[in-house]
């Protein structure tokens, strides 16, 4: 698929190969099409996996997939992000590859645009890494917000506390904690060692979970400051006062629910350092507080945080079915 496979890195090595898997989730068709047109020419393989949308979505979509020459993967039902990605990974893995450490994964949500040459930004990182020697886990790019042009901060360890770092001039990659899953490249090997996102959170700090995986296993993550992709991280973004600006990025009442839940759940089960315990329990806390406070429907907000809390000291798993 890019015009770039079977090209040279590395003074004259094959380029690895790379397969970009996309999970959708009624998505708006227009801003899909502009990003699979944008991966074209940098992967070599595209795999779209969908989230059981509702069915007009469905058979737009898999029409999109058959025009472009995508892999084409529907779910019968919703069963949440990781497992979206895991069942991509699988399928990127069909194809016979004699070198599997060869092969590269990128993960994108369906309204991420990258870069005209974010995909080999990224690949060029992981081998001049790798070449020194690192233990590299994954990659990613600088996110740029569709809405507000903000570039985001990446997420580092401080001695007792997370900060958040902005990317400089003359800074290639910095080291980093975390990584959003979309725009992350991963080599298959690496991906496979460290093992497939949690699929029982469903929504809401997989990623997360999988970053923290990896550091504790000894692989190191970068962000990539030369490599951008434009994203839109929750339904709108709210600008607050805070020692500084800050933007908000405010989701669902039932986004609410599972970030309530799952970050008790990641406090419960993965290993972290003190900072990310600080970090994830104050945030927790400061995330309730504003958005019940700030954010309509405010009561359907505290009553869907609540019910988090309450499933995530209870160990619920899996998708939530709210009765009400």
């Amino acid at each position: 698929m890019s015009s770039m496979s079977g090209g040279a890195h590395n003074g004259g090595a094959p380029r690895p190969s790379i397969a970009a898997v996309i999970v959708t989730f009624n998505p708006e068709l227009a801003t899909l099409r502009r990003m699979i047109a944008a991966l074209q020419t940098q992967v070599d393989d595209i795999v779209v996996v969908d989230n059981a949308s509702a069915a007009s979505a469905v058979e737009q979509i898999a029409q999109l997939a058959r025009d472009s020459s995508c892999r084409f993967e529907s779910l019968a039902e919703n069963l949440g992000i990781g497992a979206a990605q895991n069942r991509g990974f699988a399928a990127t893995r069909l194809d016979s590859n004699p070198h599997t450490g060869e092969r590269y994964v990128l993960f994108l949500d369906h309204d991420s645009i990258p870069q005209a040459d974010m995909v080999d930004v990224l690949l060029a990182a992981d081998l001049r890494l790798r070449a020194r020697g690192v233990r590299v886990g994954a990659v990613g790019p600088a996110i740029v917000d569709n809405r507000t042009g903000t570039t985001g901060r990446f997420v580092c360890s401080g001695n007792f506390f997370v900060k958040r770092i902005p990317c400089q001039t003359g800074c290639d990659e910095l080291d980093v904690d975390f990584l959003i899953s979309s725009g992350t490249l991963v080599r298959a090997d690496t991906f496979a060692v460290i093992g497939g996102m949690d699929e029982a959170l469903f929504i809401d700090h997989v990623d997360t979970e999988w970053c923290l995986r990896a550091k504790a296993a000894g692989y190191a993550l970068f962000g990539v400051c030369g490599a951008r992709l434009v994203h839109s991280l929750g339904d709108e973004v709210v600008a607050v006062w805070f020692g500084r600006k800050r933007e908000v990025f405010v989701h669902s009442p039932l986004r609410d629910y599972y970030m309530c839940r799952n970050t008790l759940l990641i406090l419960r089960t993965a290993r972290m350092s003190f900072g990310w315990r600080l970090f994830l329990s104050m945030r927790l806390v400061g995330s309730i507080v504003f958005f019940v406070a700030t954010q309509a429907p405010r009561p359907r907000r505290l009553r869907c945080m609540m019910v988090g809390l309450r499933d995530g000291f209870l160990n619920r798993q899996g998708k939530w079915k709210p009765s009400w």
